[in-house]
């Protein structure tokens, strides 16, 4: 059953992470499925698999990023989601659901904790949907103008076209095992508050997304290691 997670706000998160609920919950998403982002992620995945040591601090991150975008767009496409790009923000959506990917803590994909922005700054905020308007990552204004997002009965929702959408953001966090390895867990989020900076605050929702038994690691077997070098800011 979804669970609802502890906190001092007066709008808690509903957490869903039994597997009947998870595909309830994506179906009604614009039939959605738990193959869809896994197949995306795998895929993202795999492709930041030639890093080496002399790649770039932000090569696999990016490399993901770019790859997990195109994927889910390629993937959802035959669903009636379709590209957008919002300023500077790289969408896939449908006439309801807009959703973004955007990197989060270790607490991503946990049921008793939630996850906060790479950045330590509180929430997960809008400047982690994507590139900023001036294309520079560590500027952190994204959607300049706020009007386009309103609050409608607890949830975020976007305006774009004359279309009010939902927001969704597919959150994901990796742990590095070795160069070009990564094990990626990951979440459906909701967010339903923002301050006046644009900045999510709080969620509404939270989907649980398994990636148990995927094939997302040249070596599972390979010890873990945690690192500051996919601490990329474009995620």
């Amino acid at each position: 059953m979804p669970q609802t997670s502890d906190g001092n706000s007066a709008l808690q998160t509903q957490v869903i992470d039994n597997p009947h609920e998870v595909g309830n919950q994506l179906q009604q998403l614009g039939k959605l499925t738990q193959e869809d982002f896994q197949q995306a992620i795998s895929a993202a995945n795999l492709s930041r698999a030639d890093e080496t040591a002399h790649s770039t601090k932000g090569y696999a991150g990016s490399t993901f990023y770019s790859n997990l975008i195109k994927q889910l767009r390629d993937i959802l496409v035959v669903k009636g989601f379709k590209p957008h790009t919002h300023q500077n923000i790289e969408l896939v959506l449908n006439d309801t659901v807009a959703i973004a990917v955007c990197k989060g803590d270790e607490n991503t994909g946990k049921t008793t904790q939630d996850p906060h922005s790479a950045r330590k700054k509180g929430g997960v905020t809008l400047a982690l949907f994507g590139l900023s308007q001036n294309e520079l990552p560590q500027n952190e204004e994204l959607f300049e103008e706020s009007d386009s997002l309103k609050i409608n009965r607890g949830k975020l929702q976007l305006e774009i076209d004359g279309k009010e959408r939902d927001v969704w953001i597919l959150m994901h966090y990796s742990q590095k095992i070795a160069d070009g390895e990564y094990r990626v867990k990951a979440e459906l989020s909701r967010p339903s508050t923002y301050d006046n900076k644009g900045r999510i605050n709080s969620f509404s929702d939270r989907i649980m997304l398994d990636l148990m038994g995927l094939n997302i690691e040249s070596q599972p077997n390979s010890e873990t290691q945690f690192t500051d070098d996919i601490d990329f800011n474009i995620e």
